[in-house]
């Protein structure tokens, strides 16, 4: 049974990451690690940060990355994204990062999956998107979830049992497996009973 995970992020400059994260979004530093090489500065080559219950580590790349992390590099915009969600105070934190000259990507929105989000790059180019349930949002009839709407085929409500098969047989044409399907599938049933 795992734990917990955390957004490890590798980064060209980890003590430039740092500033940005702690300066300009309000990150709290947790841990910080410095290696000094001969003939260097002193430079930070890892820093494990948090905000409430977010948590990002960041570290320079190993010797053995090198190659790999000039391709990730090039590529950080499309392949990483971040998604942060705040329990108050979006639109407050929304105008923080505003004044204090931070890359907005995307302006505050209500999304159609019931939340309000705004999203800004960092200086490395990963996208992270900040996000707030919108109050008293319900989803609409006709919502679709995984494929499947929460009616039958005649319009009256689906059995739990019918969903959740339908669900399933759904996502493995997507090439989920079954017991990550069902196990799915029933928490989203069961959400819908709320």
């Amino acid at each position: 049974m795992m734990k917990s995970g955390t957004t490890v992020l590798v980064v060209e400059s980890v003590e430039k990451a740092t500033k940005f994260y702690t300066e300009k979004l309000a990150f709290d530093v947790v841990e910080l690690i410095t290696e000094k090489n001969p003939g260097e500065d002193e430079q930070i080559t890892y820093a494990h940060l948090r905000k409430g219950k977010c948590f990002l580590m960041l570290r320079a790349p190993h010797i053995e990355e090198l190659a790999e992390f000039s391709f990730i590099k090039r590529c950080a915009s499309r392949s990483v994204g971040i998604f942060i969600e705040m329990k108050k105070g979006l639109e407050k934190y929304f105008k923080k990062c505003e004044q204090k000259g931070v890359q907005i990507v995307q302006s505050l929105k209500d999304e159609n999956y019931g939340y309000k989000t705004f999203a800004v790059k960092d200086p490395f180019g990963i996208k992270l998107t900040f996000a707030q349930k919108l109050e008293n949002y319900k989803a609409p009839e006709h919502f679709l979830h995984s494929g499947l709407g929460k009616k039958d085929i005649t319009g009256n409500p689906a059995q739990d049992a019918q969903v959740i098969e339908r669900m399933i047989k759904y996502l493995k044409t997507l090439g989920i497996l079954r017991r990550a399907s069902k196990k799915y599938s029933k928490n989203w049933v069961k959400s819908l009973q709320k």
